[in-house]
């Protein structure tokens, strides 16, 4: 396929980044000058004509294609709003109040049943779903007059061409304890003010990069705080679905959140994977009716109440804030939680295993310390590399240290020991602190907490170390390193949302989430 030595050298450039060329030969796809751009050296390579990436050509390892990014989508909103958008499913779909206009082109105001006859044909699967929910056979909630069928009409409207998608406001008109419960929580519930409006409107993760990247961050988000399928999947909408962890599961998964794997890994989960399937999920969460606690046992509890929090310990930015959740002060949360495990186990044991988690914990925190102690040392020391300065602008449009306030933590456009440290606290210490709420022992200390942080600390020592080295190697030289135009530039570094903002983008008071602070108040 490499038809001759230059070629095998154009082949290496491409490797390596383009550093076995001249600087000025390798430009990203949005160089404004005629100079060749990577995609023009991979042309001359594998003989491919450079195109759009959206012309439905298939290009050998992507390597002669173009970004050309999504021609639709919808503003964000909030104060970020004027850098950051969503993909229309994003927006339309996940949080629906705001965003979905029905586009349908049939006409006329329809009644349930006759929206039934012909959905049997068009979306039939939604039908025998519906047939098989309580909604169709009648009933009345505290906020209803007296029985009724829910209807099509009920959540959708029947005017057809003014057609709405159901979201919390919509569930709350029938269900108006649920609702309340639901929008009640706090920071690190599935209130929509806080898990949508703070953690995916204002979370630099989020609004650092470009809305295709981070779509699924938000669909997880939306799902959890602006509707009530993301437990009760539609149209059967059964209370049973959301006391089964695997619900739970689709979102609480995954390195930064993995509450799901965990609880699965201990010795609950495993009971529930051997007999889970034997268990009569109609019965409300008591320990009569189940074995071992799942998910909504725990953090929903018998009364079915909807906010999470009401039986979560006390918020601490998803555990990498440290806290002693075992102090006096927090003395009532810890005896709940106490006699929520009495439905099988003595008291003593439950606290037992708590104060273990605490522990844990704590000491967690020292390794963290300690890295942020070498890694503090060497931005001090203008020994990173690179420094901030040399990095694209982050989402402030300026340029932050990642773990200072004011630099929320990224895992992207930073210096490797920052990434490094950035995985340590987000990862590793919240790993510990999720295993051992979960009680998944071979978790909280082999795989995913005390010895891979062990690991990590190796790692950014030795990191750490080389970097001195190197600095000192420079002084005794007389070389001053400056960063790489690559740290800052490049076709897809050059896609982030920093890059845009311009002054007085950011709207101050453009902020939905009530009395919750704003993230990045400070800019």
């Amino acid at each position: 396929m490499i038809r001759s030595v230059r070629g095998l050298l154009f082949m290496l450039a491409i490797i390596a980044g383009c550093t076995l060329l001249p600087m000025n030969f390798c430009k990203s796809a949005n160089a404004d000058d005629a100079a060749p751009t990577f995609q023009d050296v991979a042309s001359s390579i594998y003989g491919q004509a450079v195109g759009d990436d959206d012309d439905g050509t298939m290009y050998v390892f992507g390597l002669t294609a173009r970004y050309t990014g999504p021609d639709r989508v919808l503003p964000g909103e909030g104060k970020f709003k004027n850098i950051f958008n969503y993909l229309p499913v994003t927006a339309l779909y996940y949080n629906p109040d705001d965003y979905y206009v029905s586009t349908q082109k049939v006409e006329g105001e329809f009644k349930s049943d006759e929206c039934v006859l012909c959905h049997s044909i068009q979306t039939p699967r939604i039908v025998v779903d519906w047939k098989a929910s309580k909604h169709s056979k009648g009933g009345k909630t505290a906020a209803m007059k007296a029985e009724q069928v829910v209807g099509c009409d009920a959540c959708h409207g029947n005017n057809h061409q003014e057609l709405t998608m159901p979201s919390v406001t919509t569930c709350g008109k029938c269900h108006a304890k649920e609702k309340r419960e639901h929008l009640s929580g706090g920071q690190g519930s599935h209130g929509s003010h806080t898990i949508w409006d703070i953690s995916v409107t204002e979370f630099a993760w989020q609004i650092g990069k470009p809305a295709e990247e981070v779509a699924g961050c938000a669909q997880c988000h939306g799902i959890a705080g602006n509707r009530c399928d993301g437990c009760h999947t539609r149209h059967q909408f059964k209370p049973s679905e959301a006391r089964k962890p695997d619900t739970c599961g689709v979102c609480h998964m995954g390195v930064d959140h993995a509450e799901y794997e965990f609880w699965y890994n201990s010795f609950h989960g495993k009971i529930y994977m051997m007999e889970g399937d034997t268990w009569d999920w109609d019965k409300k969460m008591t320990p009569k009716n189940y074995r071992t606690p799942t998910c909504a046992y725990c953090h929903i509890g018998e009364d079915g109440n909807h906010n999470v929090q009401h039986m979560s310990t006390d918020y601490a930015h998803m555990g990498m804030f440290q806290l002693d959740r075992g102090a006096p002060q927090h003395k009532a949360k810890r005896d709940g939680w106490i006699k929520r495990c009495q439905g099988c186990h003595s008291p003593r044991f439950a606290a037992e295993q708590l104060y273990a988690m605490d522990e844990q914990i704590h000491i967690s925190f020292t390794k963290w310390r300690e890295a942020v102690g070498v890694i503090v040392g060497l931005y001090l020391e203008g020994l990173f590399d690179p420094m901030p300065a040399d990095l694209a602008p982050d989402y402030t449009g300026g340029h932050t240290m990642n773990l200072l306030p004011g630099g929320a933590p990224r895992f992207y456009n930073v210096s490797n020991i920052e990434r490094l440290a950035v995985e340590m606290i987000v990862y590793q210490v919240t790993g510990v602190y999720k295993a051992a709420a979960h009680f998944s022992t071979d978790d909280v200390t082999y795989n995913a907490g005390a010895f891979v942080m062990d690991r990590q600390l190796v790692k950014i020592k030795d990191e750490a170390s080389k970097l001195r080295r190197i600095s000192t190697l420079e002084k005794e030289v007389g070389i001053e390193h400056q960063a790489f135009d690559f740290w800052k530039h490049g076709e897809y570094t050059d896609l982030l949302t920093g890059y845009k903002r311009q002054e007085g983008d950011i709207v101050e008071d453009a902020c939905d989430h009530g009395d919750h602070p704003c993230f990045g108040e400070e800019h």
